[in-house]
């Protein structure tokens, strides 16, 4: 098969259809394209997408029938705690962990969100530790799903102001996960 490479447009030419579908989803993504074409030297695309569009690494969660994404910088480790070591202090529950006090927060509790039944009466709970500077803090969580590859979508105007949430993302099977800021839990 030889191909013909013509210097001058023709009737036969391209339309720029696949260029329109990638305008039409940057546009619907809040971004913009620019195009800026030189006679005889070529076109230039300058694609600008919103600072709130972001691709991080997550770890993904399941509390009660919900899954939720934690940024894995904000994660030190994961660990899982017998709930028979759990004390309270001062309306607080804390545990001790690596030889320093680590409070714990219930993340059902905070988004309330119901458990089912067989996770309250587990002796062993899942906890995810985060750390907010130099402060750790232990995320008990009802299971994990894994690593993955998620981009960050704002919740728009409406929802702005809710502090514990700081977006949400589409997983692949088409349902949205909300992603936690684990800066705003402590």
């Amino acid at each position: 098969l030889d191909l013909v490479w013509q210097k001058k447009i023709t009737d036969l030419s391209g339309r720029g259809v696949g260029l329109d579908v990638v305008k039409t989803k940057i546009e619907s993504l809040n971004g913009t394209v620019e195009v800026d074409s030189i006679l005889g030297e070529g076109s230039k695309f300058t694609i600008r997408l919103p600072l709130t569009l972001a691709i991080i690494q997550a770890l993904m969660v399941n509390l009660g029938n919900e899954k939720y994404a934690l940024p894995l910088n904000n994660i030190k480790e994961i660990t899982t705690i017998k709930t028979s070591v759990i004390s309270l202090v001062q309306n607080q529950e804390v545990v001790l962990y690596r030889n320093k006090t680590l409070p714990i927060i219930r993340l059902n509790d905070v988004l309330n969100v119901t458990y089912q039944e067989e996770q309250e009466q587990k002796d062993e709970m899942i906890v995810v530790v985060v750390r907010k500077g130099d402060q750790e803090a232990g995320i008990v969580v009802d299971s994990l799903i894994g690593q993955q590859e998620i981009v960050i979508k704002s919740l728009g105007k409406y929802l702005t102001g809710i502090k514990v949430i700081a977006g949400a993302t589409i997983l692949g099977n088409g349902s949205v996960a909300l992603i936690i800021d684990p800066n705003q839990l402590f």
